[in-house]
């Protein structure tokens, strides 16, 4: 079909309609995916609980890992490109600072729209359900440390960040050793290293309080052996190669030594990461492989110190008189055979971690809709229940038009690269389904007229202004940290 057919067809028939709650990664790619590939006219339109579009992109990556955000070049392309135009095919929009379930009902849009799809990731914590965990001053999730770094609205200002004392945190602890947690690490043990941070986008208000802090050591605490962890590779060699700013990673030989694994069991990506520990392990002038003698230590030695540790299962969190954090009640793990974990809780197996700060990276959490109940909308632990895609009942059937895709599909599991290929197969079902789904919707619009939005335009007020503020800080962006800021920032001037 050429563009003159496409502009004709677009004239007589009416577009089937589709909602996508997220305009996270996830939300974005579904709304990429079917504006490039629906053979049928479509508006598409993305809710975001948000004034600002772009979710775990804008407020989970890392502030300086800057070139895992170029997926938000391809969201804005795409939706500049069917934002704007008359004639296109298919039609985009963006509806900002609105909460499906409070100020429109799921409900609502599943009257009125095609398809609905949920993509609103998860937003909430796994948790270590231990004595300590809530309360204690100083002890936090991943999902709240780096929204709170990242400048979310929610989190910027928060005063269990904001009051906390930073002055007396030396001694970090960190539960998990997923990449998020990494990236943890990297931003407390590298918090005064002004070549890493100065250029990015990290909230100054957050990075001014972490500087505060005299971190010296960071203790990456895991309940299962070296094979099973999370991290990639690439997260992994970042915190070797801040050996020359002075930091220093290590890993007690119980947990890993030359020798300890048959290679043969492994894949690629697990014998090259037995490789650069076993070499960064190693005294400088001592490593045999290149890539891996690149830049030396200072002539000072090491000063801060970060640590993979193993086998172990968090019992309690203890304070002190002011209610902070002062150390962490541990056992050793023992692992069998078959993979099963049995944590040993007798008094030789107990031990106790000082520490200043303790932060829970256990993964994100998948929370349902408050309408999922009445809806006999199935949610199973930490994600929506669904056949590739399609979203069930509590009974096990499939909803109509109701669909999910990434982290609230699936689990928190996977970069954003994974996420992307999850949401093009939903968008596939999707529009296998719109296809043969019988009679256009009836156009029935959404009445916004008495609802606080932000559209695609507020947005882009927004971004020339953050962009603005951020080359003034010599940063690549300064971000509002309000929702006031970031309302106020929509108007026209």
């Amino acid at each position: 079909m050429n563009t003159v057919q496409i502009r004709r067809l677009s004239s007589r028939i009416n577009r089937k309609t589709v909602s996508i709650v997220g305009s996270g990664p996830s939300g974005f790619y579904t709304a990429y995916h079917l504006l490039k590939k629906s053979p049928i006219p479509l508006n598409v339109t993305i809710w975001e609980k948000l004034p600002v579009p772009f979710g775990l992109s804008r407020y989970g990556v890392a502030p300086d890992h800057p070139e895992v955000k170029n997926c938000e070049e391809t969201f804005t392309t795409c939706a500049e490109e069917y934002s704007l135009p008359k004639d296109q095919k298919h039609k985009f929009s963006f509806v900002g600072g609105v909460t499906i379930g409070k100020e429109i009902l799921l409900k609502t849009l599943l009257d009125s729209q095609d398809a609905v799809i949920l993509s609103y990731g998860c937003t909430g914590d796994r948790k270590l359900n231990i004595p300590g965990e809530k309360g204690t001053k100083g002890v936090f999730s991943s999902r709240e440390f780096v929204n709170w770094y990242n400048g979310h609205p929610d989190f910027a200002n928060d005063k269990r960040f904001t009051d906390f004392d930073w002055s007396k945190v030396s001694r970090v602890g960190i539960i998990g050793n997923g990449n998020v947690a990494l990236d943890i690490t990297r931003v407390l043990i590298s918090n005064q290293i002004d070549e890493i941070w100065k250029d990015t986008d990290i909230s100054t208000l957050a990075l001014n309080l972490i500087r505060k802090a005299p971190v010296k050591e960071v203790k990456l605490i895991a309940r299962r052996d070296f094979v099973h962890s999370k991290f990639t590779n690439k997260e992994l060699r970042e915190l070797w190669e801040l050996e020359k700013y002075g930091v220093r990673g290590c890993i007690d030989s119980k947990f890993f030594k030359k020798g300890m694994f048959d290679l043969s069991k492994y894949d690629r990506a697990f014998n090259r990461r037995v490789e650069m520990c076993s070499e960064y392990l190693k005294p400088f002038n001592e490593r045999s492989k290149r890539n891996y003698k690149k830049t030396p230590p200072p002539s000072n030695g090491y000063n801060k110190f970060w640590e993979l540790d193993y086998l172990k299962t968090p019992l309690e969190i203890n304070r002190n008189e002011s209610g902070a954090i002062n150390s962490l009640t541990l056992c050793n793990n023992q692992l069998h055979e078959d993979n099963s974990l049995q944590p040993l809780k007798d008094p030789i197996n107990i031990m106790t971690y000082k520490i200043d700060l303790l932060v829970s990276s256990l993964g994100y959490a998948g929370v349902p809709m408050p309408e999922f109940s009445n809806l006999s909308v199935r949610f199973d632990k930490d994600h929506i229940a669904n056949e590739q895609g399609r979203v069930l009942t509590t009974n096990g059937r499939i909803f109509p038009r109701l669909y999910a895709s990434g982290w609230i599909r699936k689990g928190s599991k996977g970069v954003i690269a994974s996420t992307m290929q999850d949401a093009f197969e939903v968008g596939d079902k999707v529009i296998q389904d719109l296809v043969v789904s019988g009679a256009l919707s009836s156009g029935k619009s959404i009445d916004l007229s008495n609802v606080k939005h932000t559209t695609w335009e507020d947005w882009k007020r927004i971004n020339k202004k953050e962009l603005l503020r951020g080359q003034k800080e010599h940063k690549t962006r300064s971000k509002f940290l309000t929702f006031e800021e970031l309302w106020s920032r929509t108007k026209i001037e």
